[in-house]
C-alpha cells in the first residue's frame, strides 16, 4: 500500500508543474490558487456530507488544520503559482525537491526524530552548491527569475515544516476532514490576497486554463493529498519527502514535451548537483529502512 501510494503522489504531483503553468496563462497565480482549492473544497466537502460522519476536532487536529491551511495552502502554493510565472516549471520543481533536506534539518533539530549524519550533511552542502548553481547569473539571468527561484525555496521551507508538523500531530486524523479545512481556509487567505494585489478584469478563461485548474483540483488536490497523508501515516516524514526527488524528472520532462522549456549549461549543472545532494543525504536513510 505505501508503495502505490509513493507513487501515486510522485506522478500526480510531478505533472501538476506543468498544469500550472498551463494554468496560469490569462489567470492571476493567487486567483487561479485560490479557485483550485475552492474547487477542491466542495469535491471534499461534498464526500464529506455524503460519508455522513462530523467535522469533531481534537487540539492536534486543530494544529494540523492551521499548518495545512496557512503553511501549505496558502504561503507555499502562493509562491509556488507566483514563482512560475517568472521561472520553468522545470526549474521549479528541482528547487521544491531541496525539501528532503529541510525536512531532515526540521527532524533532527526540531523534532529530533532523526540523526544528521556525515553523509547527510555532506548531501546538505551539496545540494546548497547546487543551488547556488543555478542563482549564478548568466545572459538569460535577471531579477525576476531570481525571485522566482527565492519564491519556490520559501514554498520548499513551509512544506517541509508542514509535513514534520503533520507527522508529529496528525497521525490519528481523518486525512479527508483535514484537507477540506485546510484546503478551505488556504482558498480563503488565496483569495483575499488576490482580492487585495490582483485584477481580476484582466481574467481570461480558455479551454486550456479551465481544464488544468480541474485536474489540478482533482488529481493534484483531492487524490494527491488524500495519497499523501496517508502516507505519512505509514512512513517515516523524510522517507516522504523522497518523492521530490523523482517529482522533478517528471516536470522536467513534462515541461520539455509539452512547453518546450530548456534550461541553460550553468542551470542543468545546478539541477544535477541538487539530486546528487538530496540522494547522497537520503539514501542511507531508504536503506536501513530496507533492512527493517
Amino acid at each position: 500500500m505505501a508503495a502505490f501510494l509513493f507513487a501515486l503522489t510522485t506522478l500526480i504531483w510531478g505533472s501538476t508543474w506543468l498544469a500550472i503553468k498551463v494554468g496560469l496563462v490569462g489567470m492571476p497565480p493567487f486567483l487561479g490558487a485560490g479557485l483550485r482549492f475552492l474547487i477542491s473544497v466542495v469535491l471534499i466537502g461534498a464526500f464529506l456530507a455524503w460519508r455522513g460522519r462530523p467535522l469533531r476536532l481534537t487540539r492536534n487536529d486543530r494544529i494540523c488544520v492551521l499548518s495545512l491551511g496557512i503553511l501549505v495552502f496558502w504561503f507555499n502554493y502562493a509562491a509556488v503559482y507566483w514563482a512560475e510565472l517568472r521561472i520553468s516549471s522545470g526549474l521549479a520543481a528541482v528547487l521544491f525537491s531541496t525539501m528532503p533536506l529541510l525536512t531532515a534539518l526540521l527532524s533532527r533539530f526540531w523534532m529530533r526524530s532523526e540523526v544528521l549524519t556525515p553523509r547527510k550533511v555532506a548531501g546538505i552542502v551539496v545540494g546548497v552548491a547546487g543551488t547556488a548553481m543555478l542563482f549564478w547569473p548568466d545572459e538569460r539571468f535577471g531579477v525576476q527569475q531570481a525571485l522566482g527561484m527565492g519564491a519556490t525555496l520559501f514554498a520548499a521551507a513551509c512544506a517541509s515544516t508542514n509535513l514534520v508538523t503533520i507527522k508529529r500531530y496528525g497521525r490519528d486524523s481523518d486525512p479527508h476532514v483535514l484537507n477540506f479545512l485546510g484546503m478551505g481556509l488556504g482558498a480563503a487567505m488565496l483569495l483575499l490576497t488576490s482580492a487585495l494585489f490582483e485584477s481580476w478584469s484582466d481574467v481570461t478563461w480558455s479551454r486550456a486554463n479551465l481544464a488544468a485548474m480541474l485536474y489540478l483540483s482533482v488529481f493534484g488536490s483531492v487524490i494527491a493529498f488524500w495519497a499523501y497523508y496517508e502516507l505519512i501515516k505509514l512512513i517515516d516524514a523524510t522517507i516522504v519527502s523522497l518523492s521530490t526527488l523523482i517529482i522533478p524528472i517528471v516536470a522536467l520532462v513534462l515541461g520539455r514535451v509539452f512547453l518546450g522549456e530548456t534550461a541553460g549549461p550553468t542551470a542543468a549543472a545546478g539541477i544535477a548537483t541538487i539530486l546528487v545532494g538530496v540522494a547522497v543525504a537520503m539514501l542511507p536513510v531508504v536503506k536501513r529502512r530496507v533492512r527493517l
